[in-house]
């Protein structure tokens, strides 16, 4: 593989990758052997403790005949899927019971990620890019704004560069260099998730898919104002001037073969990763919190926040400092031992993303943005699409407490 036109070899070609591989699986079976039990996800003790201090917390629950028997027959702990399984005696044992679940999501990770790389090879994505001129026309933005757009898909250093000459010969507003910026962010940005964001919905599906989904649509909505209001103050030009320079900047689709070796490569790396970070973290997670690590959140939290953010997600708040990837593996884990819901997992991922994503921009973006925009252009683009990304999360984390709130008893 290449990066910045150096020739990267894939994690198994070196030697020191094995030694982390090797003690990374070592500490997961240390993990695994000494994982407490009864307490976590181990047997959904947690929830069950929940649901029984709700319905202490009911005068009508408690003193009612009728409640404590039906208090008694919801239990997970004595009826149904959530019964009380045996505790794994041996190492053996414990790693038996987890290979499904490790083994299932290892799987799904595989295929979103082989499909998700077969499209980026193969430039599906960049059909918007005819879209996205045709887009451009309409909000009145210069011809080379409109080529600089699905540039971006691609490349986004690129895109700026174009867009910072052409207004330095004077062919584009001030106001349209900064709409393009935000423009060619927001893309890079889309073009960058899609490939994390097919292994993610491989992971957790459907919270993945509205996590995306959502934030998508939110930068969406901000860049279609941005432009609206670049639209407003542009005095109508001649969208129908050809522009010499149409090289768009990107590389042409490989071809079937070349996607096929690139994308089960692409596949075998992210696997490799996985076994050295995601099994050992989402293990590591189940353990503090079988350990009490978390506990403290529901002697001090109220129990009303506790309901709507239990201290499980605080795990995967946690493991999204480390990449997406990391915190679907560790949501996955916890939904499949029915510690949380999909909307909790929506919630967590929301919340860390809000939380990421001003480290992220001062330590990535802004330094990129000053190496091509002028200062107080670039200042204004990154400060501009963070303040977007941080307006969106918090609506969506209202929208989504407000739907726990209601559903979740």
């Amino acid at each position: 593989m290449k990066k910045g036109g150096r020739h990267i070899l894939p994690p198994w070609k070196r030697p020191y990758q094995w030694i982390w591989l090797a003690l990374a699986l070592g500490f997961s079976l240390y993990l695994i052997d000494t994982m407490p039990p009864g307490k976590g996800t181990g047997n959904t003790e947690a929830p069950a403790r929940r649901s029984a201090d709700a319905a202490h917390s009911s005068p009508s629950a408690q003193d009612s005949p009728s409640g404590k028997k039906q208090a008694t027959e919801k239990s997970p702990l004595r009826h149904g899927r959530g019964a009380k399984k045996p505790t794994p005696s041996t190492l053996w044992d414990k790693i038996v019971v987890r290979i499904p679940v490790i083994g299932k999501l290892l799987m799904m990770v595989a295929i979103a990620a082989l499909i998700g790389s077969v499209a980026e090879a193969r430039r599906w994505h960049m059909i918007f890019g005819f879209l996205l001129s045709r887009f451009s026309r309409m909000m009145r933005l210069p011809p080379i704004v409109g080529i600089a757009m699905p540039t971006a898909l691609y490349s986004n250093t690129a895109a700026n560069s174009m867009l910072v000459s052409s207004h330095a010969e004077g062919k584009i507003s001030h106001s349209s260099l900064i709409a393009g910026g935000m423009a060619n962010s927001y893309l890079s940005y889309l073009s960058h998730s899609l490939r994390v964001m097919y292994p993610v919905i491989g992971a957790i599906g459907i919270p993945g898919a509205l996590y995306f989904g959502g934030q998508f649509t939110t930068g969406f909505l901000f860049i279609l104002c941005v432009l609206l209001w670049n639209r407003r103050k542009t005095v109508k030009q001649d969208t129908n001037s050809k522009h010499e320079d149409n090289s768009n900047g990107y590389e042409p689709a490989l071809s079937w073969s070349a996607t096929f070796q690139k994308s089960v490569q692409r596949v075998f790396i992210l696997l490799f990763r996985m076994l050295l970070l995601s099994v050992p973290l989402m293990i590591f997670v189940e353990w503090l919190m079988k350990k009490g690590a978390f506990d403290f959140w529901e002697e001090y939290v109220p129990d009303w926040i506790n309901r709507i953010f239990p201290p499980e997600l605080m795990g995967i708040v946690a493991a999204q400092m480390g990449g997406l990837i990391q915190a679907a593996a560790v949501a996955a884990n916890l939904r499949d031992h029915g510690v949380i819901t999909n909307a909790q997992i929506i919630l967590a991922m929301l919340v860390a993303n809000a939380i990421g994503n001003p480290f992220r921009a001062m330590r990535r973006n802004l330094p990129s943005a000053l190496g091509i925009f002028p200062a107080k252009e670039a200042v204004t683009i990154v400060a501009g699409m963070q303040l977007s990304r941080i307006v969106g999360a918090l609506l969506l984390i209202f929208i989504t407490v407000l739907f726990i709130h209601y559903t979740h008893p």
